[in-house]
């Protein structure tokens, strides 16, 4: 099913289906579903080989060697590629100047100032909108009704901005979802930083939460101005992926005790 900030993607793909468009890169927010229109776009080509590509030199060179010499149709899609590094927006060039009949490639990112202009000028650019409230919520019954009846009503679902966001909290167990309310009890920031951190960053058997929705946890539990703006650009560096997890959730923790 097609939410509604999907609609316009969808119309814009189904166009470039028609043309026949061999290279199409598809930019839009973490979790709004862009490698689900990339599916899409395999469909409505009628091109059943799909194969998914991680923004890696090594990887992109090796699709596409084994596909030019493929005799049927397939579709490579180069997920996040203004994540990848510069080396492997350039292993595509050659192919999108001198397409293969029988290629597709869909790249996917959440920034196109992340890609090269010599990529975007030999693609068609569709963009994709995050998604509503009301699309997540009607992604979630989807996904699992049950599960969704369960969880729309607690604060981790409050968080959600995203279909990867309700994908994440559908799989959780009970304890889990009750972790991000027990978040208040760390909301006055009086251990030190170290403990802080680790206390926001796992569960309570010590695996790894999911670090974005426990800042946005935080966010919902504090109403404090100064809080949410600390906790928008942890965010942001965390969907940049340049900055490791560890570090964007220890500036957030030192900001939150004592910067404010």
């Amino acid at each position: 099913m097609h939410s509604n900030s999907q609609i316009s993607a969808i119309e814009e793909l189904n166009k470039l289906a028609q043309t026949n468009r061999q290279s199409v890169v598809i930019e839009g927010p973490s979790g709004s579903g862009k490698s689900y229109l990339g599916h899409q776009y395999a469909n409505m080509l009628g091109v059943e080989d799909f194969i998914t590509v991680v923004p890696k030199v090594s990887e992109v060179k090796e699709a596409l060697d084994s596909t030019s010499v493929l005799g049927t149709k397939v579709l490579l899609m180069i997920e996040n590629l203004d994540l990848g590094v510069a080396a492997a927006s350039y292993a595509l060039l050659k192919t999108l100047e001198e397409p293969t009949p029988n290629v597709y490639i869909v790249i996917t990112c959440r920034n196109l100032l992340g890609i090269p202009d010599t990529i975007i000028s030999r693609s068609a650019v569709v963009n994709v909108s995050p998604p509503t409230n009301q699309d997540i919520d009607n992604f979630g019954m989807e996904k699992d009704r049950l599960k969704f009846n369960n969880v729309s009503s607690r604060l981790v679902w409050q968080c959600v901005r995203s279909f990867t966001d309700a994908e994440s909290v559908l799989s959780m167990t009970n304890s889990q979802i009750e972790y991000y309310e027990s978040l208040s009890e760390v909301c006055q920031f009086k251990e030190n930083v170290s403990n802080l951190v680790w206390k926001i960053g796992h569960y309570s058997d010590n695996s790894d939460c999911n670090l974005e929705l426990a800042i946005r946890s935080i966010m919902e539990l504090m109403h404090n101005p100064f809080i949410t703006r600390c906790g928008i650009e942890c965010i942001r560096d965390l969907n940049k992926g340049r900055i490791a997890q560890h570090a964007v959730l220890s500036r957030f923790v030192f900001n939150a005790k004592y910067c404010e």
